[in-house]
């Protein structure tokens, strides 16, 4: 049997496995929502703002100070000087579609010549950077790193918020380290979209979990503005909202008020809605952004079992070897790594974000080209908390913490250095 031929067949057995998870996951959903009683929870103890703060800042210091130290040191290995080390660093900041981003931060989007393209990325990142390019007259560049540090410190504090509230301050913490030194994370530090869309996806949750479903709402509606799959923090807002209609009732709710709430929750597609208007201003059709995709950079909706296929295929035979270190490699381990640990820890995880990461995973890890699969899960809010609770006595966290810090200096010089990532 061919190696494709065996992706494929493995592939098909990934996919049973993860239908078979998100159909017992529909039903627990439902079920927590809708059947079993909710008691009120007591308001935790909170961690004063100023430390949560203090404790965040110096995480971000450590993490960046980490990622140059990490590419300082490989450039020292090959017996470059320090000057032409930084030289060479700061022309790293802009990969792959940096560029596309700090076009639209200059220009804002055009229906003509190559820049029509920028269509596929979508506006609410270089809407907050051109807002302070104007505003400031910082270049387009210098806009896209205040806004993309400023919102990474946010990601921080707003996570702790988050896991405090569930599990203490101790797991928060955790949750918050585990954030900032993920392995992608020279990516909040570039003009990309990731620390803005992380930030504001954790703000709908938090806002949510306080029963401030309006907040939770709007913050919604700009994660979908940022990224389209941005739609999936309903996901977890509508289930708090059911949750929260349901305290101190012992019957379940009614179709009618189940209804209600649905109606609640529309308003966070308006983000997504905002965008399909600026493709149809721009070009008459509101979906002309996925013929870009298509055919510029062949990317249509899939399944896993081809995505595991290709990625296989590609991680045992690809030309580029940086590129297997980088891309495949990386994402054909995911495609198992994911949905296995989804499997083991979803019941000891809020139900609500266990729903979400299914669906972030699947449409993230789909697509008939996929690129950029440990960048996307990188920005999931509710795989930190989990990994967060695994390990039970400090020596265990700071082990796995260890591991991620030196995931993090492998993607640093594969992906930073060497531009071997998207």
């Amino acid at each position: 049997m061919s190696i494709d031929a065996a992706g494929l067949w493995l592939g098909r057995a990934l996919m049973a496995g993860f239908a078979a998870l998100v159909v017992a996951e529909l039903i627990r959903y439902f079920r927590t929502a809708l059947v079993e009683p909710v008691a009120a929870s007591p308001a935790p103890e909170r961690v004063p703002m100023k430390r949560v703060l203090l404790e965040t800042l110096a995480a971000v210091v450590a993490s960046r100070v980490l990622i140059v130290a990490a590419c300082a040191a490989y450039c020292a290995i090959q017996n470059r000087s320090l000057e032409t080390f930084f030289q060479d660093f700061a022309g790293k900041l802009t990969p792959w579609d940096a560029d596309h981003y700090l076009g639209l931060i200059e220009r804002w989007y055009v229906a003509e010549g190559d820049p029509r393209l920028h269509i596929v990325f979508l506006p609410f990142y270089p809407a907050v950077c051109r807002g302070l390019h104007l505003a400031t007259g910082m270049s387009p560049f210098a806009a896209a790193e205040v806004v993309s540090h400023l919102a990474l410190a946010g990601c921080g504090a707003a996570m702790f918020r988050l896991v405090e509230g569930d599990s203490g301050a101790q797991t928060a913490r955790r949750a918050m380290l585990l954030t900032l030194f993920t392995p992608m994370a020279y990516f909040y530090s570039v003009p990309y979209t990731e620390s803005l869309f992380l930030l504001l996806t954790l703000l709908a949750v938090l806002m949510a979990r306080r029963r401030r479903f309006a907040l939770a709402v709007a913050f919604g509606a700009m994660a979908a503005n940022t990224r389209i799959v941005g739609m999936a923090v309903a996901i977890p807002i509508f289930w708090e909202l059911l949750r929260r209609d349901r305290e101190g009732r012992e019957e379940p709710l009614s179709p009618g008020r189940v209804a209600l709430d649905v109606l609640k929750v529309l308003p966070v597609g308006a983000g997504l809605a905002l965008y399909l208007l600026g493709n149809y201003r721009l070009f008459g059709n509101p979906t002309q952004f996925m013929i870009f995709q298509r055919e510029h950079w062949s990317q249509s909706f899939g399944t896993l079992a081809n995505t595991f296929r290709y990625c296989l295929d590609n991680a045992l035979d690809y030309d580029d070897f940086l590129y297997r270190l980088g891309v495949w490699i990386p994402q054909a381990l995911l495609l198992v790594a994911v949905p296995t640990l989804i499997a083991w820890r979803r019941r000891r995880e809020p139900v609500g974000d266990v729903a979400y990461l299914l669906v972030l995973f699947y449409v993230s890890f789909a697509p008939t080209w996929l690129l950029s699969g440990p960048r996307y899960l990188s920005a999931a809010y509710a795989l930190y908390p989990l990994l967060a609770r695994i390990p039970k006595s400090r020596k265990g966290f700071i082990a796995l913490w260890a591991g991620e810090c030196a995931l993090l200096i492998y993607m640093s010089i594969v992906g930073l250095w060497h531009v071997k990532v998207y």
